[in-house]
């Protein structure tokens, strides 16, 4: 996983089987990341390329694409990405903040991975 799309990378991962999750904001880095046979791309930075709208925009025109956006994302809008067919994951550092990491507070972790838990396993059924 990476937040940009380095071809050179891409091209090494897929020469030596490690998977290969490139980030992008835009059509232009979709298109790039399609020719190299990736479909399943990092959206990033998600809350400040446009969120759920731009990745259901990029969607309309790249129906084959799986979206996974990091960067903005949180226990209160996880649920709107997660809606979006084209997302099967989210990623968030709000679920284990390194403070909490660093001060071995596990019991105060456990209930922010707790609350993203519940909030994938609540989804409605909105789908883009």
């Amino acid at each position: 996983m990476s937040p940009g799309l380095d071809e050179d990378v891409v091209v090494r991962c897929q020469e030596v089987g490690i998977p290969c999750l490139p980030g992008i904001a835009t059509a232009s880095e979709l298109i790039k990341a399609l020719k190299l046979s990736i479909t399943a791309v990092k959206f990033f930075p998600a809350s400040t390329a446009g969120g759920p709208k731009a990745i259901k925009a990029l969607f309309s025109a790249f129906r084959q694409v799986d979206f996974l956006p990091t960067g903005g994302i949180n226990a209160e809008n996880a649920r709107e990405y997660l809606n979006l067919s084209c997302v099967p994951a989210v990623g968030g550092s709000w679920m284990v903040p390194s403070k909490l990491v660093d001060a071995g507070k596990v019991a105060e972790l456990v209930d922010l991975i707790s609350t993203a838990v519940a909030t994938v396993n609540d989804l409605g059924s909105d789908q883009a």
